[in-house]
């Protein structure tokens, strides 16, 4: 059965939130984020576009003085909900400050921050909540194939951009665009943080094709080294690469004839070599096209191809 995200929405606001926002058109295609903050209105991000709840109730507003502020008991009725009245059946994601809903939408919470000595989970008092809504849109990265496919051999790639441009949902465009190419026997991705197939009980929410195998919830340097022992992959694909550890394993899977596909957090060619340069585990890598994706002021986002080198293959502007 498919899950509407706007109905998993609903669900985790406080009730008497909730009862407003059943009467308003506030969910559409180009929402992308919900930042609910203690002491301050909800806001509603649109492609870059924020509006907030008004005080009434009855409408989204421009003016943030003029929206419904939030308060502590409206937050902390929300954590109960997301964590389905147990925050220890979450503890796992909570300790790395996220919990992750049916079709992939993603909380990031923040508030005051205890060790592990002093609690099983990472927020004691979560007052801070960042709702992304994931943007699965199907054949956003189809015309990536021809610059990045050698034969039948998918060249080490990694997507460029900075946050909230867009590049893991491009990332699961292009590894399901991969995964249902008919020589294609096996995609392994590594979704560490549940974004990409947004898996749920290990059943895939988003669609990753029909040759894709998901490792969920695994630490990303572990999660490639399982599926090259057990999997058999062509390709493995992972977001949001820059620990140390990735950049020695990833370089272990290119050695062993696994293509990689990849993102890590930059704004262009330069900013990555820079990177490269300074991550020492990191030399070994060798990406053989850089997609540089950049978002507008209006949320249009412009795309760029480089060979390994630096050379422009393609420049979408």
């Amino acid at each position: 059965m498919e899950i509407r995200r706007e109905d998993e929405l609903v669900k985790i606001f406080p009730v008497e939130l909730r009862r407003m926002l059943v009467r308003l058109e506030w969910y559409s295609r180009g929402l992308e984020e919900i930042r609910v903050r203690v002491g301050q209105p909800l806001m509603f991000v649109y492609g870059g576009e924020r509006r907030y709840l008004h005080r009434s109730g009855k409408q989204l507003c421009r003016d943030w003085r003029e929206g419904l502020f939030v308060n502590t008991e409206q937050v902390q009725e929300m954590m109960m909900y997301l964590c389905d009245y147990s925050k220890y059946a979450y503890a796992r994601q909570l300790k790395d400050g996220f919990v992750t809903l049916p079709g992939g939408i993603r909380v990031g919470v923040a508030g005051e921050w205890l060790g592990e000595e002093k609690s099983q989970w990472g927020v004691e008092n979560p007052m801070f909540l960042n709702i992304r809504i994931p943007g699965e849109k199907k054949g956003c990265a189809a015309w990536v194939l021809p610059y990045i496919l050698q034969e039948e051999r998918v060249l080490h790639t990694l997507i460029l951009a900075r946050p909230g441009a867009g590049k893991t949902t491009f990332l699961r465009d292009l590894l399901r665009e991969i995964s249902m190419q008919e020589w294609c026997k096996s995609v392994a991705v590594v979704d560490e943080r549940y974004e990409i197939a947004a898996c749920q009980k290990g059943v895939p929410t988003n669609d990753m094709g029909v040759h894709c195998d998901v490792y969920s919830g695994v630490e990303k340097g572990r999660g490639c080294m399982q599926a090259i022992r057990t999997m058999a992959p062509q390709v493995i694909g992972v977001d949001e690469i820059g620990g140390d550890e990735e950049g020695e394993v990833l370089a272990y899977a290119m050695q062993c004839g696994v293509s990689i596909v990849a993102t890590m957090h930059g704004g262009s060619f330069g900013e990555y070599q820079e990177i490269i340069r300074q991550k020492k585990k990191y030399g070994q890598l060798h990406f053989q096209r850089i997609i540089r994706i950049k978002k507008g002021e209006e949320g249009k986002r412009s795309y760029a191809i480089y060979d390994g080198e630096g050379k422009t293959l393609c420049a979408n502007t």
